[in-house]
C-alpha cells in the first residue's frame, strides 16, 4: 500500500513512520498563511488538479499498483484518483467519509458532477456507517454502497482501567472529548447548561478549539473546566480520571439535515474503550441514535429539555449495577471497529471485486 497525500506548497511537512507501515507520498498542494487560512487559497488550489494526476499516474505506474482508492472530504484528491484509474485502465473504488452533494455548507462548483462521475467509476463506494449507506441507497439506487468503519489497533490492558465511579458521589466528574462545532455545538451547549447548576456534576472539556472560540460558539466557558488538546495516544489514560464520559451530537445547527442524520462521531470508539459508562444527548432519527439503542452501550436522552438530560445523568450516577451493564455493552460494541477486523474485510471486498465474485461479505455492523 501506498498512502499519497497533500502538503504545504511553501512548507513541507513530512510524518514520522515506521519502516512497517505504509509508505507516504506527498504532493505540494496546500496553501496557507503559517498553517492558516486554506479557504483563501482553494482556487489556487484547483490549479494543481492536473499535476496532482500526473504524481499519482506516475507513481501508480512506477509501484505497479493494482487498486486505486479516492477518499473524500478532498474532492480534489478523490476525483483525481479516478481519473487516473479511468486512464490506466486500474479498478477504483472511493471512500466517502462525510456526505459531499447534500452537505448544504460546502457550495462546491460542479459538486453533483463530480460526485456522479466518482460513484459510476468506483467499484465500490465505502462510507463510514450503516446510516450513510441508508441514505445513499434510497437516495441513489445503487449497491455498490459498502460501510468501512472507524478503527482502533489494540484494545487497553484491563489494569488500565480505573473502573465505574459507583454511586453516591457528591460530585460525578464528566468528560467530553473532540471538536465542539456545528456537529455538535447546541447539544453541548444545553448539557453545560442543564448542569452548570447542579452541584452533582461537574464537566471538563479536551479540545484544541481555544476557549475563547468555545464562548463565541455559545458555550458558558465560565461552567466548565477548558483543559486544552489532547493527543490520540493520551486520550485512554485521560478518562481514567473521571466517572462519566459524555458524548454529544448536533439537533440542529450549520450543517445539512442529512449530515445530522449520518454523523458518525469519531470519538464514539475511544468512549467506547473507555471503561466509563457513556452518556449520549442525541437526537431522534439519527445514525447515531440507531447505533446507541441497538447496542445499548449507552443512556440516551434525545429530548432537548434539560430536565431530561439531569434525569438521564441521574440514571447513570445513581444505579452502580446499571454503570457496569454499560461499561460491558461499551466492550462488546468495540469490537465491530477492531482495525484488523475491518482490515481484513476491506481486503476481502476489493479482492471479491477484482476476482469478479458475486458472493456478498458481511460488513462489519457499524
Amino acid at each position: 500500500m501506498i498512502v499519497l497525500g497533500g502538503t504545504d506548497y511553501f512548507r513541507p511537512r513530512r510524518l514520522e513512520r515506521p519502516n512497517n507501515h505504509p509508505r507516504f507520498i506527498y504532493f505540494p498542494s496546500e496553501f496557507t498563511l503559517g498553517g492558516r487560512g486554506a479557504r483563501f487559497f482553494e482556487q489556487l488550489r484547483r490549479q494543481r488538479f492536473d499535476a496532482l494526476c500526473k504524481k499519482i499516474k506516475t507513481v501508480a505506474q512506477e509501484e505497479q499498483i493494482g487498486y486505486i482508492i479516492g477518499i473524500y472530504p478532498d474532492s480534489l484528491y478523490c476525483l483525481a484518483a479516478c481519473r487516473v484509474a479511468k486512464e490506466l485502465g486500474i479498478p477504483f473504488a472511493s471512500y466517502f467519509h462525510n456526505t459531499y452533494v447534500e452537505n448544504v455548507h460546502l457550495k462546491e462548483k460542479n459538486a453533483e458532477a463530480i460526485q456522479a462521475e466518482i460513484f459510476e467509476a468506483s467499484t465500490h463506494i465505502f462510507v463510514m456507517s450503516k446510516g450513510m449507506q441508508r441514505f445513499y441507497e434510497q437516495k441513489y439506487q445503487l449497491d455498490k454502497f459498502v460501510p468501512l468503519v472507524h478503527t482502533f489497533d489494540d484494545y487497553p490492558a484491563p489494569n488500565s482501567l480505573s473502573g465505574i465511579p459507583g454511586s453516591n458521589k457528591s460530585t460525578y466528574h464528566l468528560v467530553a472529548i473532540g471538536n465542539f462545532n456545528e456537529s455538535n455545538i447546541d447539544a453541548t451547549r444545553r448539557l453545560i447548561n442543564a448542569i452548570k447548576n447542579n452541584p452533582k456534576y461537574e464537566l471538563d472539556i479536551y479540545t484544541h478549539v481555544p476557549k475563547l472560540l468555545l464562548q463565541q460558539r455559545g458555550l458558558d466557558t465560565v461552567a466548565i473546566n477548558h483543559r486544552g488538546f489532547v493527543t490520540p495516544d493520551q486520550v485512554h489514560t485521560v478518562l481514567q480520571q473521571y466517572d462519566i464520559a459524555i458524548l454529544t451530537h448536533g439537533f440542529t445547527g450549520g450543517y445539512g439535515e442529512v449530515e445530522y442524520q449520518t454523523i458518525f462521531p469519531t470519538r464514539t470508539i475511544p468512549l467506547l474503550l473507555s471503561g466509563k459508562p457513556i452518556f449520549a444527548h442525541s437526537p431522534k432519527g439519527s445514525f447515531l441514535n440507531d447505533f446507541l439503542m441497538e447496542n445499548e452501550c449507552a443512556e440516551l436522552v434525545d429530548e432537548t429539555d434539560e430536565k431530561a438530560i439531569i434525569a438521564g445523568l441521574d440514571r447513570v450516577a445513581d444505579n452502580i449495577s446499571y454503570q457496569q451493564q454499560l461499561v460491558e455493552a461499551a466492550r462488546r460494541t468495540a469490537d465491530q471497529f477492531y482495525g484488523k477486523r475491518v482490515v481484513k474485510f476491506l481486503k476481502v471486498k476489493l479482492q471479491e471485486k477484482r476476482g469478479g465474485q458475486s458472493k456478498t461479505t458481511p460488513a462489519p455492523q457499524s
